[in-house]
C-alpha cells in the first residue's frame, strides 16, 4: 500500500483487532445512549461536506435511471468529495478523510493540474467509497435523520441546512470543477476560500449540530442526554473526557432510564478494563509456566472491591463468560480468570476464522501466537480509572465541544 492514511487501518486482516469481542459489548451500551455516532463521525467539518456533497451528487443523476442511480450518484459524490478535499487544504483543514495523499498531490510541483475521478489512482483514499465520507458518514446522517436511502438523497431537515450552505457557495463553479478530468491549483484556490466560510459558517453549523446532538428524534435517551449536556455548556461546566461527562451527568437531574444506562456503561467498563488487564499482560508470558503466570497475578495484591458484584440484572454480547469471570476476580480465582478470558479469545477468532491470540499448552505454559513486549499489569489505581472504550461518547462530547464554540464565534472570513 503506497499511501497510509489515518483510516486505512481499518482495512487490516480480520480478527487482528477486538480480540476478546469487547466491541460489541461496548456498543451494545453505548448504543443505547447515542443512537446516531460512531467513534469516527467526530467531525463537524466532515459532515457539512458530506451533506452538500450528498445533496448535488443526487441532483446531477436525477435524471439517471433507478437501476443504476446508486452507482452514478456515488461516482460524483467521490469526486466531489475530492474537489472539496483539495479546496479544504488550501484552507489547512485538519480534517479531511485522505490527507496524506491530498497533501502529496497539493504540495507536489510538478503537478499544475489535480486529477478528479473514481479510478483507483485518483481518489483519496485506498478504497474512498468505503473510507471516506460516503461509507463512515452516512449511517451516521441516516440515523440523525439527514439522509434516507442507498443513493444518499437529503431530508426536509437535511435540505434546510444546505440551502443556507448553498445561498454562501459558488455552486456551478464548484460542481463545475468534480464534473471535470482535473482542476488546476490556480481555480481551487480561488475558491477555497468561499468554501471554507461556507463549511465553517456558526450559524448554519449550530443548526446541523443540533440535529446530530439529539439524534433522530425518536431516541429519547439521547435527547436527554442532550438537554443535560446542553445545561452544562451554559453553565461554562463540559468537561473534556467521556467519563467526566458520565460523573457530572449522573449528579444531575437526569431521567431514570437514562441514569440507569449511564451507571451500566460504568459498571461494565471497570470489568473490561479489569479482563483486558489479565489477557494483555498473558501475552507477555509466552512460554512461562502457567502457575507462575498466576502468582504474578497474585503478587499485585489486587482489592477488586470495586468492581461490581455480578452483572446479572442486565443482558448483553459474552454475558455468560464475562459474568463468570468477574466473579473469579472477586473472589481472586485467578485460574478461572485466565481460562475464562482465554476461552473467549478463542471462541471470538473461531468465528472470524482465526487462530486464538493465547492459550494454555496441557495445562503447563503460555503460548502466545500474537505476543506482546510492552504490556504490564496495570496498578490498581489505574484499574479503577482507566478507561478502553468509547460508547460513541467520544464524538458525542467533541460535538458538543463544537456546539459551545459555534455558540461563542463570529462569522470567521478565511483568509
Amino acid at each position: 500500500m503506497p499511501f497510509i492514511t489515518l483510516l486505512d487501518d481499518r482495512a487490516r486482516p480480520k480478527g487482528s483487532r477486538d480480540p476478546l469481542g469487547f466491541e460489541l459489548v461496548w456498543t451494545h451500551f453505548g448504543r443505547k445512549v447515542v443512537g446516531n455516532l460512531t467513534t469516527i463521525t467526530s467531525s463537524l467539518e466532515n459532515f457539512t461536506v458530506a451533506l452538500i456533497g450528498f445533496h448535488w451528487a443526487n441532483e446531477l443523476a436525477v435524471n439517471v435511471p433507478k437501476d443504476e442511480k446508486q452507482k452514478v450518484v456515488r461516482s460524483y459524490f467521490l469526486r466531489f468529495e475530492q474537489v472539496a478535499a483539495y479546496l479544504r487544504y488550501q484552507q489547512k483543514s485538519k480534517a479531511i478523510m485522505g490527507i496524506n495523499r491530498v497533501s502529496q498531490r497539493v504540495r507536489d510541483e510538478r503537478n499544475k493540474y489535480l486529477k478528479v475521478g473514481i479510478e483507483s489512482e485518483k481518489q483519496i483514499l485506498s478504497d474512498q467509497a468505503s473510507y471516506g465520507l460516503w461509507g463512515l458518514y452516512s449511517a451516521a446522517m441516516r440515523d440523525t435523520g439527514l439522509i434516507v436511502g442507498a443513493e444518499r438523497e437529503l431530508t426536509d431537515a437535511g435540505m434546510q441546512i444546505v440551502l443556507k450552505l448553498e445561498n454562501m457557495l459558488d455552486k456551478s463553479a464548484i460542481i463545475k470543477l468534480l464534473q471535470q478530468e482535473s482542476v488546476s491549483k490556480q481555480t481551487l484556490e480561488q475558491h477555497s476560500k468561499g468554501f471554507m466560510n461556507a463549511i465553517k459558517d456558526p450559524r448554519i453549523n449550530q443548526t446541523l449540530l443540533e440535529s446530530l446532538l439529539a439524534g433522530s428524534g425518536s431516541h429519547k435517551l439521547q435527547i436527554d442526554l442532550w438537554d443535560n449536556t446542553r445545561r452544562l455548556i451554559e453553565k461554562g461546566a463540559l468537561p473534556n473526557k467521556k467519563h467526566e461527562l458520565i460523573e457530572l451527568l449522573s449528579e444531575a437531574d437526569i431521567s431514570p432510564n437514562l441514569r440507569i444506562e449511564l451507571q451500566r456503561i460504568k459498571k461494565i467498563e471497570r470489568v473490561l478494563v479489569a479482563l483486558n488487564n489479565i489477557f494483555n499482560y498473558c501475552r507477555t508470558q509466552h512460554g512461562v509456566i502457567f502457575s507462575d503466570v498466576i502468582k504474578n497475578i497474585e503478587k499485585q495484591n489486587y482489592d477488586f472491591s470495586y468492581l461490581p458484584e455480578d452483572l446479572n440484572d442486565f443482558e448483553f454480547p459474552h454475558n455468560k463468560m464475562i459474568n463468570t469471570a468477574l466473579l473469579a476476580m472477586k473472589s481472586k480465582d485467578y485460574t478461572t480468570v485466565i481460562l475464562q478470558v482465554l476461552a473467549l479469545n478463542k471462541k471470538v477468532m473461531k468465528q472470524r476464522k482465526g487462530a486464538p491470540w493465547v492459550e494454555v499448552e496441557s495445562g503447563k505454559k503460555i503460548n502466545a501466537s500474537m505476543k506482546s513486549e510492552t504490556t504490564s499489569l496495570l496498578s490498581i489505581e489505574k484499574l479503577q480509572k482507566h478507561w478502553d472504550y468509547d460508547y460513541f461518547l467520544g464524538s458525542f462530547l467533541q460535538m458538543a465541544h463544537s456546539y459551545k464554540d459555534a455558540q461563542g464565534d463570529e462569522v470567521y472570513t478565511y483568509g
